[in-house]
């Protein structure tokens, strides 16, 4: 009688594979699943790895914009406040130009000052850029109203020193029935009327020009080249 024969085991354990090798156990699964970084390989024991936080990164990997230089101001606070420094700086121009003028020789001789001119337009350059910030168009109205300041000083200050001229002559003024006046008399009733009817002569503004030569039209424009450049250096810082 045929009986069944098998193959005894290999020790171990272990089926038999074809062709005579044992078939080898299954290496145990780590636990995480396939990839799950074990402890040892650079992370402490129970401690998950921290994800970092993405930095800020701003388009094109640019700076962001910078904020706009100056600050802004109130225009028509600055206006308000150039327009006192005008009139003030003009009475204040005119006073100085009578001052100085030398009315007792026979030939009257005014001296014409180029820093009263530059003060006074840097005295309204900073009133502009003090209370206007950065702002050019206020530059440019800063501008004018110091020209207008030493342009009024320079016609207010000859009408106090015609003024200054009829106090002094006053004994032949009125032997031809004529009175001595003030400065604001001359200026604003006189400014292009003769100071006495049927006289040759024009008023105060003729013969302000008449003695005028250039250097008082250059003097006139360091006004406002003092105003602009201020204003310009005020509203900068």
């Amino acid at each position: 009688m045929s009986q069944n024969w098998q193959q005894p085991q290999q020790p171990g354990g272990y089926p038999q594979q074809p062709g005579g090798y044992p078939q080898q156990p299954a290496p145990p699964q780590q636990a995480g699943g396939y990839g799950t970084p074990q402890p040892g390989y650079g992370y402490p024991q129970g401690q998950p790895q921290q994800p970092q936080q993405p930095q800020q990164q701003y388009g094109g990997g640019f700076p962001p914009p910078a904020p706009p230089v100056g600050r802004p101001g109130n225009p028509m606070l600055a206006v308000g406040a150039a327009i006192v420094a005008t009139l003030v700086g003009a009475f204040l121009y005119a006073f100085l130009l009578s001052a100085m003028a030398d009315t007792d020789g026979p030939e009257v001789k005014v001296t014409q000052f180029a820093y009263a001119g530059v003060i006074v337009g840097a005295l309204i350059g900073f009133l502009v850029a003090k209370f206007g910030g950065r702002n050019p168009a206020l530059w440019v109205v800063g501008a004018v109203l110091a020209l207008a300041a030493v342009f009024l000083g320079e016609l207010y200050g000859y009408a106090m020193i015609m003024s200054d001229l009829l106090d002094k002559n006053a004994d032949q003024l009125q032997s031809i029935g004529m009175k001595p006046m003030s400065a604001s008399e001359i200026f604003f009733q006189h400014f292009n009327t003769p100071l006495v009817k049927g006289m040759p002569g024009g008023g105060l503004f003729d013969g302000w020009k008449d003695d005028s030569d250039a250097m008082t039209y250059i003097f006139m424009a360091l006004a406002p080249v003092a105003a602009v450049s201020t204003a310009y250096r005020i509203s900068n810082r």
